[in-house]
């Protein structure tokens, strides 16, 4: 379960869908460790456009 973890969060980050700190913190690691996961696994990084602001909360209908 945990390389499943780490390979999502590696994704989603390499996405730009989260922040490093976000997702580090979701597959249980450093933000430097995450970073070194990336380059393992060979992901390109997408650069954010903008800073996060936290989380946003959004509603469906």
């Amino acid at each position: 379960m945990h390389q499943h973890a780490m390979r999502t969060a590696a994704t989603l980050y390499a996405e730009g869908t989260w922040d490093v700190e976000t997702a580090a913190r979701q597959a249980g690691v450093t933000p430097t460790e995450l970073e070194h996961v990336v380059e393992r696994y060979g992901l390109t990084t997408t650069e954010l456009e903008f800073e996060s602001t936290g989380r946003v909360r959004v509603a469906a209908d």
